[in-house]
């Protein structure tokens, strides 16, 4: 007779999943970071696992470990990238109000300890840890000096506030050259850029971190709402909550996508 205990049976070998969709770019970190975080929610709420292929390591060496997110060596087979047509997630996020989208990309976008030193480290070496602001601007393209300052006058004006302490989140010495001669004698500001800035990848990476997480610290913020750097710190800012916080250079309204 044959006990079971001296039955020898052979582990099934684990069957590899059927990855269907997943997320690439090589875009820039705003606009891969966005993408990102919609394509997560997307998949949440049609009940589909997530898988990144991070070309560019902006979220496995950085976010903190989650059993959500799922990373792939290469890009998966004939599966579908949703970097090639974000569009396709909007009938899903469009149904999510904004404070759901807010909340649960907050939930998703959380550094890593090392992640969180290094920025810790890199804003004590500009003297900016606890430094605070009036209000945060992003100057990025030509012509967006001459949009930001009647905001910045105008808000000025309803807040009452004789002075403004400014933070100017850029990566153009010009920009920033022309808002220090353009801008109102009341204000003073402060921008992590230098002249003979480093131009290797993770120094700059490093920078546009630190640069997103003091701007997330900031009341109000002058951003195009249009743009994924703007949309990206109106759904992660911990000081941002609603629209009536946003000097939206481009004159635009809050939409997904």
């Amino acid at each position: 007779m044959t006990s079971w205990g001296s039955i020898r049976t052979n582990p099934l070998k684990q069957k590899e999943p059927t990855i269907r969709s997943y997320y690439s770019s090589e875009s820039d970190y705003a606009t891969s970071t966005l993408q990102m975080l919609y394509s997560f929610v997307y998949c949440q709420r049609v009940a589909e696992p997530f898988y990144i292929h991070d070309k560019k390591g902006y979220f496995q060496p950085l976010l903190q470990v989650s059993p959500i997110l799922h990373y792939v060596k290469e890009s998966p087979p004939g599966a579908t990238n949703f970097a090639d047509d974000v569009n396709q997630l909007a009938p899903v996020l469009n149904q999510l109000s904004f404070n759901t989208l807010k909340r649960t990309i907050q939930s998703l976008f959380l550094y890593n300890n090392e992640t969180k030193a290094r920025i810790d480290t890199f804003l004590s070496n500009f003297g900016l840890v606890k430094q605070t602001f009036d209000v945060g601007i992003v100057l990025d393209i030509s012509g967006c000096v001459a949009q930001v300052i009647p905001l910045l006058k105008q808000f000025q004006k309803r807040t009452g506030k004789k002075t403004l302490r400014v933070f100017v989140m850029t990566d153009t010495m010009n920009l920033l050259q022309e808002f220090a001669q353009k801008g109102d004698p009341s204000w003073s500001y402060v921008s992590m850029m230098r002249f003979n800035t480093p131009q290797d990848d993770t120094y700059k990476l490093l920078k546009t971190l630190s640069e997103f997480h003091l701007m997330k610290q900031i009341e109000f913020v002058a951003v195009k709402l249009g743009s994924s750097v703007g949309k990206l710190l109106y759904l992660s800012s911990e000081k941002v909550v609603n629209e009536s916080q946003i000097l939206a250079i481009d004159g635009v309204s809050w939409k997904v996508l």
